[in-house]
């Protein structure tokens, strides 16, 4: 019997993928559930604004993020609290692990003595030292660890997000679980994708938020060497901010001014110009020291852009040697994007594919009784799974 999700969105930021990832009809999760006819419950939590932009950080709204996240809670225990959900046959899915209130689902599941098993999906958190919650570590640290025993499950990108979880303490073998990155490249394709599909550029677009984890100078160097190359090599910056902004104001300004003299700005783009810059653009660019696959590089790949990235992280899990370049190394990441101002190679549509099925992953998982989850389908490439399943 298929368990019914109660599924807890993100807030559904303009600016971010969660308005995307989380929608309630036709969201990239919710999507795939009606297509296989998994019932699911949505919670919905309550909005600081309404015009669905971050005003304070710049991954979620630091003050909006608690709220939609404690009112879901609140929601959640006054329909609980009516008997509105069946125990027994209810799975809890939080699209994002950071979220406050976890615990109170735990402490009125053990007064009540009817449990709904919890799962989440965790992106980073301080276990990263390049996170921008890193500094927090301090308080945010036990956090982490508590919610982690609370949790049945704690979904991952991959193998060096997994490993760093348990090396911090925050989970362990039993409910870590690499999924991959819930994605689905047919809704991208069907609500955003011109009929006429645009021709081809020598464009390298840079989608990074300009903060330092994202290493957007090192791009600046990059571009700055490819254009004295070739200078008919066009670079953009896009993003879907109002305007160029940045946590460090040093970087931003840099940015703007460097980058003023070989770097198309495009801001203010809604998903639809987002996906007609990648759509023309002949190479994705990407210089993180933060980042475990992302969307950003799904959606790249949908749309037919080789990658140029860092042999580091996780990244090495995911694409080919020949799409990476040496970290740090101007010279090197500019002789591949070079290289790479060529036809897709649609051999990377694998990648897609692969984590087109995270959420089937995901759900197996969350719908397998312990002792059968050997059975759930490992990501490809991960060479660890049998140890990861080895649940007692």
């Amino acid at each position: 019997m298929n368990k019914t999700i109660i599924h807890f969105p993100l807030e559904p930021y303009k600016e971010r993928y969660t308005e995307q990832l989380c929608a309630k009809e036709g969201g990239w999760l919710t999507h795939r559930w009606n297509q296989e006819g998994i019932p699911f419950i949505h919670i919905e939590g309550k909005m600081l604004s309404q015009d669905k932009s971050i005003k304070t950080g710049s991954v979620l709204d630091a003050n909006g993020r608690g709220y939609w996240a404690t009112t879901q809670i609140a929601e959640f225990l006054k329909r609980y609290e009516r008997g509105e959900f069946d125990h027994n046959n209810s799975v809890i899915y939080f699209s994002d692990f950071w979220h406050p209130g976890i615990e109170a689902l735990a402490y009125a599941f053990h007064m009540t003595g009817k449990p709904i098993p919890m799962y989440a999906m965790l992106h980073a958190q301080s276990v990263d030292i390049f996170d921008f919650t890193y500094p927090m570590r301090g308080w945010m640290r036990d956090f982490e660890k508590g919610i982690g025993k609370i949790l049945d499950g704690i979904f991952v990108t991959s193998t060096c997000l997994k490993d760093l979880c348990l090396e911090h303490g925050v989970g362990n073998h039993d409910n870590l679980f690499i999924a991959g990155l819930p994605y689905n490249s047919m809704m991208v394709t069907l609500q955003y994708f011109p009929e006429v599909l645009p021709e081809k550029k020598r464009q390298v677009v840079f989608s990074s938020r300009l903060d330092w984890e994202k290493n957007p100078l090192f791009f600046l160097q990059v571009a700055a060497t490819v254009k004295e190359a070739d200078p008919s090599v066009h670079f953009v910056f896009t993003t879907s901010a109002s305007e160029i902004r940045s946590n460090d104001p040093s970087i931003q300004s840099i940015f703007e001014t460097a980058g003023n003299n070989f770097v198309e700005f495009r801001v203010n783009q809604t998903k639809k110009q987002y996906y007609e810059t990648l759509l023309e653009s002949q190479v994705q660019f990407n210089c993180a020291y933060q980042d475990f696959v992302s969307w950003t590089l799904l959606e790249a790949l949908t749309c037919h852009c080789n990658p140029v990235y860092p042999f580091f992280r996780s990244f090495p899990e995911v694409l080919p040697a020949t799409r990476m370049y040496t970290p740090e190394n101007v010279l090197d990441a500019a002789r591949l994007v070079l290289d790479s101002l060529t036809d897709f190679d649609m051999s990377l549509i694998d990648i897609v594919i692969d984590f087109d099925r995270s959420w089937k992953r995901m759900y197996d998982f969350m719908n397998t009784p312990r002792a059968l989850r050997y059975k759930v389908e490992p990501l490809r490439g991960d060479s660890r799974m049998s140890d990861l399943l080895n649940v007692k």
